[in-house]
């Protein structure tokens, strides 16, 4: 009996490609943020943080439901559910573990 899932390396679903290009955008927005920061010596924004931190949760949580209800199984969008799912772990940890 063959399976009807294929796995694919893009999404198919428009919720998935949308969730996948919004997490991309978002860690590498975190990344030039961190680095930009570190060249100049200087503080950026905290709002551009926690925005690209937040729209990297839910767009994390967005894959995953991609995933599970609408059942695209494209290999980018596991690598956007994972970096989603290392956003809320990141965030966890910031709130639950003291430093």
């Amino acid at each position: 009996m063959r399976s009807k899932n294929k796995i694919y390396f893009l999404p198919k679903t428009k919720i998935g490609r949308i969730s996948f290009w919004i997490v991309i955008v978002c860690f590498i927005g975190i990344y030039l943020q961190y680095w930009i920061a570190m060249a100049t010596k200087s503080s950026i924004l905290l709002f551009f943080g926690v925005s690209f931190m937040d729209a990297l949760v839910t767009c994390g949580i967005i894959s995953i439901v991609a995933i599970v209800k609408y059942r695209d199984y494209a290999i980018l969008l596991f690598l956007s559910a994972l970096i989603g799912i290392m956003g809320i772990l990141f965030v966890l940890g910031e709130f639950l573990v003291p430093h």
